[in-house]
């Protein structure tokens, strides 16, 4: 689903750049009116997950086609649609500038495509069906229904901004191709939303957005949050990255179909080109792959949880502090649980 660059007209790449910045911009308003450590922690681990698992692309037999997480509505269930497309941002940016992955004049229309529409519009599907069905259920299937939901609008959205372009290529054919491969694809995001969420309401339902039941007590032991995290993804990228499917992904595969891909193109070179660390007697591909993905997976997290203490205002450190040293004080004395 990343567009590379040379696809995109640069009027459309430049309107689509526009609309992402001040996407952005808004979510980044939104995030600073409900920032706490909660989802300032949550912000570093999702971002860190979501590209690790980016990373791991999984075939569609029978076809020579794979695919990948794309993570907006995981994201946004977790996090809330604001800071679920903040997380996206910072994971697709990392992502291009560091790895070449996704065009950098094609930035702004990938950030649309799955952080606006994955986060904020596959939020707004998931909402009305986590309210229906009810319960842990309801999230769940609200969950997965979305994810699939917002991969198809995603591909959508790419078949308009090609059009917009003037490629030559009819709309209805890339749109017709584009859907029904990443109907397919929506499965996958699916089931691997569901099996994260499913995982997350089993272990800690707390964790959800909107939806903390009111007889737990909140979230207090956000450094082994943190640290447990980061451990899962970096397990994602070292252990399964190395071994995804080495087949094209469903847009390069339907643009080599109809033409509109004839080969890459880029405006500068990546320092860690296809996610392979160019190091000195590294030769094995999947070492290389494993070492390049721990380096993105770090650089990612320290992005988005840098980021996120820095859109969150004083008044809300200091009095986090506050009540950390409150907490402490009534541990202490021994009136108090744990913390």
């Amino acid at each position: 689903m990343h567009i590379p660059d040379a696809i995109l007209s640069p009027a459309v790449a430049a309107t689509t750049g526009v609309i992402g910045v001040a996407g952005l911009m808004v979510c980044v308003r939104r995030v600073q009116e409900q920032l706490r450590d909660r989802t300032t922690v949550l912000m570093g681990t999702m971002a860190a997950f979501v590209f690790a698992a980016q990373m791991v692309n999984f075939p569609l037999f029978p076809l020579p086609i794979s695919g990948h997480l794309l993570g907006g509505v995981l994201s946004a269930v977790i996090l809330g649609p604001w800071a679920g497309a903040v997380v996206i941002a910072a994971v697709l940016i990392v992502q291009c500038l560091l790895f070449g992955d996704g065009g950098l004049t094609a930035l702004g229309a990938n950030f649309v495509n799955m952080g606006l529409i994955g986060s904020v519009c596959g939020y707004a599907i998931y909402a009305p069906i986590r309210r229906a069905v009810g319960g842990r259920t309801g999230v769940l299937v609200g969950a997965m229904g979305a994810a699939w939901f917002s991969v198809i609008l995603a591909s959508g959205a790419f078949a308009v901004e090609l059009a917009a372009s003037g490629t030559g290529t009819g709309f209805l054919t890339v749109l017709g191709w584009i859907a029904l491969v990443h109907a397919a694809i929506g499965l996958g995001e699916a089931v691997i939303t569901g099996l994260v969420i499913r995982f997350i309401l089993s272990m800690r339902p707390d964790l959800i957005y909107e939806t903390v039941p009111p007889d737990l007590p909140p979230v207090r032991r956000w450094g082994q949050i943190l640290l447990a995290g980061l451990g899962v993804s970096l397990a994602v990228a070292i252990f399964l990255a190395p071994f995804a499917s080495e087949y094209d992904d469903g847009l390069e595969w339907v643009g080599a179909k109809l033409g509109f891909i004839k080969e890459e193109k880029t405006v500068f070179s990546a320092p860690i080109p296809e996610y392979k660390l160019p190091l000195h007697g590294l030769h094995h591909i999947k070492v290389a792959t494993a070492v390049a993905g721990t380096v993105g997976t770090i650089v990612v997290f320290t992005v988005a949880f840098s980021l996120a203490r820095m859109l969150t205002p004083a008044s809300h450190t200091a009095e986090s502090t506050r009540d950390i040293n409150d907490r402490q004080g009534v541990d202490a004395s021994g009136h108090g649980e744990n913390i």
